[in-house]
């Protein structure tokens, strides 16, 4: 066994505490403070007891206790130790079930120490925490499992663990969490969805003389031609912007739905909810945007010879750019409305006058050749002696002119009309809560003109009454100007 030497005096005459620590006798310099040893040694106490001396630090202890001490003379310590060790063995317990490789097991026990520590587990339930940290280890490593796996294993709401999941990332600050593919979950599926031919084997009699049962023996698996098929699909729904926003559980089942039916095998809709764990009105809207698409239109063999380049619209921006072409539609056709409404009150107007008595009795009186009525227009803007009250009461409109034409100007600036309205109710309320806005007062300066005072008479003038008014420099001597503009008699 190596001497120790002091790193000090470099001295060899070291000596042992009865704290632990080693100390040079010659400088006095504690050499070493963390001696631990495996001796066992007993002691007495003050009532004449034996107990054992020295401190005990299990594996994955954070902090020693006395050997001898009783469980609640360090409640603390052992309580967090407890909690760590029963949060230990429930995520392996879980992992275990769930055939979660052993290193997934050990990154969640980590999380779950981290949670601990930042008392996250105050006031939650414990196997919350415990599978929210798998799942967390589950994202990370990439595996097939879903958080509703963990909600049925522990026979709880999956909401509440995904609430307590998206709690634990923002506490820890979780940042590197990959997002998920769909075709990880293919195989999964397609394993459970069983895409294999089999044969009935009747039974026979054995060379011993018993007569084996009849079997099933599988004649073809199609499970990898699928699994193909339905990868193609996730990867053409990606270009197609049919991921963004969706559950890859969802996608992935309407894919694997689709290439089953492209290798001839008619799996219902049910038994893809029932594997993939989602609803079927989510399979049937992931089918429904992909019909839209260009993939869509093309049958089984130009879908595995043909490679598309485009890529389509997301369907968020396709069904707002319908529900924007539909309402303007409907605007246009209320347009077209109002002005075919117009045009019939217009007619209708001219009919009636054209079946005035009166005006007929007049048309029948004049004898046929006779000139229209001239009258001679003044030039002069100010004599209105060739105006009469009749016709300027022509130009003014009926009231079912005004109700046509007030409906049209407010169908029209109806979004005008919205705005002054609840500026007009803002106002009314801050007035009511005591909240007064004072109008900013602008300061307008009159134009000057030919009919202004004091105005200069001559340019030297001006521009002298300008270098007063806005002072350009401090550095100019604006009396010395004076001399610049007098007339020097030669």
């Amino acid at each position: 066994m190596p001497v120790k030497v002091c790193p000090q005096c470099k001295g060899t005459t070291l000596e042992e505490t009865g704290s632990g620590e080693v100390v040079c006798t010659n400088c006095g310099q504690v050499v070493d403070d963390s001696s631990i040893v495996a001796e066992v040694t007993f002691g007495e106490t003050s009532s004449g007891a034996a107990m054992v001396q020295g401190m005990y630090i299990g594996e994955g202890q954070s902090g020693a206790r006395n050997i001898g001490g009783s469980f609640r003379k360090n409640g603390s310590w052992e309580s967090r130790e407890q909690t760590l060790a029963n949060g230990k063995r429930r995520i392996m317990n879980i992992a275990s079930v769930l055939s979660l490789p052993e290193f997934v097991g050990e990154a969640a026990n980590r999380w779950f120490q981290l949670a601990v520590t930042h008392n996250f587990i105050q006031g939650r339930r414990s196997r919350y925490v415990v599978a929210a940290c798998l799942y967390v280890a589950c994202r990370q490593q990439q595996t097939t499992h879903m958080l509703i796996d963990f909600a049925d294993l522990l026979q709880v709401s999956v909401f509440a663990i995904g609430a307590t999941y998206l709690k634990l990332v923002k506490i820890l600050q979780i940042k590197k969490i990959p997002l998920i593919d769909p075709s990880i979950y293919i195989q999964r599926f397609a394993v459970r969805l069983d895409f294999k031919i089999y044969e009935d084997v009747p039974a026979e009699k054995t060379a011993q003389g018993d007569m084996r049962p009849p079997t099933r023996k599988m004649v073809r698996d199609d499970t990898r031609k699928v699994m193909n098929d339905a990868v193609r699909l996730v990867q053409r729904m990606g270009k197609d912007w049919l991921h963004q926003g969706r559950r890859p559980a969802g996608v992935a089942g309407a894919c694997l739905l689709v290439a089953s039916r492209m290798n001839n095998y008619r799996r219902s809709k049910a038994e893809i909810v029932h594997v993939a764990k989602v609803a079927e009105d989510t399979i049937q809207r992931r089918l429904d945007e992909f019909k839209l698409t260009d993939a869509g239109g093309l049958t089984v063999q130009e879908f595995r010879g043909t490679n598309i380049e485009s890529e389509a619209d997301p369907p968020s921006f396709t069904k707002h750019r319908k529900r924007e072409l539909q309402e303007q539609r409907e605007r246009e056709l209320r347009l077209n409305t109002l002005d075919v409404d117009e045009e019939v009150g217009v007619s209708d107007d001219i009919d009636a006058t054209l079946k005035d008595s009166s005006l007929q009795k007049i048309s029948e009186s004049l004898p046929i050749g006779t000139p229209a009525p001239t009258r001679i227009i003044e030039d002069d803007p100010e004599n209105l002696s060739d105006v009469d009250d009749d016709e300027i009461t022509s130009f003014m409109l009926n009231p079912k002119e005004i109700e046509i034409k007030s409906h049209i100007w407010n169908t029209l600036n109806a979004d005008y009309l919205r705005e002054q309205e609840l500026k007009a109710q803002k106002i009314a309320e801050d007035e009511k809560n005591g909240i007064v806005r004072q109008p900013r007062k602008r300061k307008r300066t009159k134009p000057k003109d030919s009919t202004s005072e004091n105005l200069p008479e001559t340019p030297a003038e001006s521009a002298k009454a300008m270098l007063q008014t806005k002072v350009m420099s401090k550095k100019i001597n604006y009396a010395a100007m004076d001399h610049l503009f007098s007339k020097h008699k030669k």
